[in-house]
């Protein structure tokens, strides 16, 4: 699977109501405005000025992070979220973010450890593990499905299937992200030899999906392997069926 299928890091977009500094709000808008262009280079620099002129504002650290993962360096995308996790180890969204990275990198089992990091912290510091999409006035906080979904998905990379399944499942019982879900949890389903699963699902992310959304368009090529899978499967099987009836 290409690296289309895996999710982008997440920016934090909140109003630095909290500092005084008008020249900090400024490079914070402007590096905002930046990433909505998706002007990463650019909004990088924004982000090195608003860091050298308040080192300790760890929103900064993240979005900065965030562009480099868009660039696909995330091993330096990395370094900004370590850099935020040594500061405040309660921050959720770096260690999701890092988790991320890691998936991005092939690093399956740091990428599952972030992620459960993020999970422990959720249900030990904001003591609730069911918070639905982003209902936390704390940016530093994400959804619970968010790490479910992509913790599902590092675990379909090391062959934990039935653990992907679970955090897959959840993902789409709260309708969060649901052709991403059905995306994912099809593809546990082929791993697991269930085919029939697979194409149920397969089908359910093109019925709820764009047509020009990369899921739809993998999941329609992927029941076309399916459908001659199992017309080989049906061909064999006659095959033996008429061999044992002329041996009979």
């Amino acid at each position: 699977l290409g690296d289309v299928y895996k999710r982008q890091c997440i920016f934090i977009v909140i109003a630095l109501l909290f500092l005084s500094c008008s020249r900090t709000n400024k490079l914070f808008d402007e590096a905002v405005s930046l990433d909505n262009q998706k002007k990463y280079h650019e909004a990088i620099v924004v982000w090195n000025k608003l860091i050298q002129n308040d080192p300790t504002y760890l929103p900064a650290y993240i979005n900065r992070g965030a562009d480099k993962f868009a660039l696909k360096q995330y091993s330096e995308a990395i370094k900004d979220y370590c850099y935020v996790i040594r500061q405040d180890s309660t921050y959720i969204m770096a260690w999701l973010n890092r988790g991320n990275a890691n998936l991005e990198l092939n690093n399956y089992q740091s990428a599952i450890d972030d992620f459960n990091a993020a999970e422990r912290i959720k249900q030990e510091v904001y003591g609730c593990a069911q918070v639905i999409f982003y209902d936390k006035i704390d940016p530093k906080d994400v959804a619970l499905e968010e790490i479910c979904l992509q913790r599902g998905i590092a675990y379909w990379y090391v062959d934990s299937i039935n653990k992907a399944y679970s955090d897959l499942n959840y993902c789409i019982d709260q309708k969060y992200e649901v052709v991403c879900s059905y995306f994912w949890r099809a593809y546990v389903y082929w791993k697991a030899g269930k085919e029939k699963e697979a194409y149920n699902d397969f089908m359910t992310v093109i019925l709820q999906g764009r047509a020009d959304d990369d899921y739809v368009i993998q999941a329609q090529q992927n029941l076309k392997l399916l459908d001659k899978h199992s017309i080989l499967l049906k061909s064999v099987s006659y095959t033996h069926l008429r061999a044992h009836e002329t041996d009979s």
